[in-house]
């Protein structure tokens, strides 16, 4: 049986796990968002998709090649499921983070908390 100390020592291990993601979610967010103005203002001609396959690209740097392969994704795990909805930033950039931060380590294969719910707090739901 788990002492009362390894249970407990687990739980804050929990809570401390899901403060990290919930911060990791919140600075990326406002990182994405910054980019997306930027290239907005820098690069008016783009919109919609190729508009996020810019602040994608740039947000990767030097692996900005995957940026097209990182929008499909999103629009995969995004648009068809549970309605059929047009790709919106917001589901980009969640995608994104949840991607940077499952590779973040080698033991990570998901997130403790729904990052999601930071994300919209942050990138409206309109752009």
């Amino acid at each position: 049986m788990l002492s009362l100390r390894k249970i407990l020592d687990g739980g804050a291990q929990r809570v401390f796990v899901a403060l990290a993601e919930r911060r990791y979610a919140k600075e990326a967010s406002e990182e994405l968002l910054a980019l997306y103005h930027r290239q907005r203002n820098e690069k008016p001609e783009l919109n919609g998709r190729a508009l996020y396959e810019s602040v994608v690209a740039e947000r990767l740097g030097t692996a900005s090649h995957r940026a097209v392969e990182l929008v499909r994704r999103a629009e995969d795990s995004f648009t068809t499921w549970p309605v059929e909805r047009d790709l919106t930033f917001r589901h980009v950039v969640h995608y994104l983070i949840f991607d940077e931060y499952t590779h973040l380590g080698t033991v990570r294969e998901g997130t403790r908390t729904n990052m999601g719910a930071v994300v919209a707090r942050i990138i409206p739901e309109d752009i």
